[in-house]
């Protein structure tokens, strides 16, 4: 009898640290993949150039230089397909950027997040380049969040 217990036991204790291997399996299986994009209709995209929703930036731009809050989301693909997720929200004195490239298995795979002035307008032979500048990100290196090319 008390070898038919140990045995209950042993096997008892077996499954349950496998069940608790496979949680912690789940548990970072979800850490590493993001939720897919779900494009919403109030999203910029710019799907290698063509640029949807493009007034909806303008007016972010007009709203920021005329210290009015607003927030956008602007989504760039990369050439394999995957969604970049950039979010700048103002809250009337600063920009607060947050960029998403988790989806991007080729790039960082990384969320960062800074704070800048203001918004930049440089019109370069055809095109307008939207930056973000005097950011508080290591460097102090200023952000790219649009490009705009005349056609």
């Amino acid at each position: 009898m008390k070898r038919w217990l140990r045995i209950m036991m042993f096997f008892s204790f077996m499954l349950a640290g496998c069940e608790e291997e496979e949680q912690t399996h789940v548990e970072e299986v979800k850490k590493i993949k993001p939720p897919d994009y779900i494009q919403e209709p109030g999203d910029v995209v710019d799907m290698h150039g063509d640029i949807t929703n493009l007034e909806k930036f303008y007016s972010f731009v007009e709203h920021v230089e005329q210290r009015k809050k607003d927030e956008i989301r602007i989504v760039s693909y990369t050439t394999e397909g995957a969604p970049m997720l950039h979010n700048p929200i103002f809250d009337g004195e600063k920009i607060h950027s947050t960029y998403d490239s988790t989806r991007d298995g080729y790039g960082s795979g990384s969320i960062e997040e800074t704070s800048c002035a203001g918004i930049a307008e440089v019109n370069t032979g055809g095109r307008t380049d939207y930056i973000l500048e005097d950011c508080s990100n290591p460097g102090g290196k200023d952000l790219t969040i649009l490009v705009v090319v005349e056609k």
